[in-house]
């Protein structure tokens, strides 16, 4: 089984892949596909990664940063769900900076630190929780 660490980094990369395709190809298809893998995801990670974080990683500064852009996301999502044409293009492409920071910032400062403060025992965990959630989704 993957641990959580490489199951959150191949999600980054599949969102990022997305974004990648839509960029290229302006396919409208692709919004609705983004969307509903950001939601799926936020249901399967979130809970599971930012509850082993608060206890194994003692940043609160990095905590709420990584709360407020998580929030940010979420809003952003909800914005882009009810465009459609122009404004569509033009907030499903603030959504994808926004992402794009919240990874970065996730790979950079985030998980570094839980593979350092976790058991290879928390991480396993973590990919289990992960998983259940995305079965219980149905992702």
């Amino acid at each position: 089984m993957p641990n959580g660490i490489d199951l959150v980094r191949a999600e980054h990369e599949r969102v990022r892949e997305l974004f990648g395709r839509f960029n290229a190809t302006l396919d409208s298809a692709l919004v609705g596909q983004t969307i509903g893998v950001l939601r799926a995801r936020d249901s399967a990670e979130h809970p599971a990664l930012y509850a082993l974080a608060a206890r194994l990683v003692d940043d609160a500064a990095l905590m709420d940063r990584l709360a407020a852009a998580h929030s940010a996301v979420k809003k952003q999502i909800d914005v882009v769900a009810g465009l459609r044409g122009t404004p569509l293009v033009d907030a499903f492409q603030t959504l994808q900076a926004f992402v794009g920071d919240h990874i970065r910032v996730v790979e950079t400062k985030l998980l570094p630190r839980l593979v350092e403060h976790a058991t290879a025992e928390q991480l396993e965990g973590l990919g289990a929780q992960i998983l259940q959630v995305k079965q219980q989704v149905g992702y």
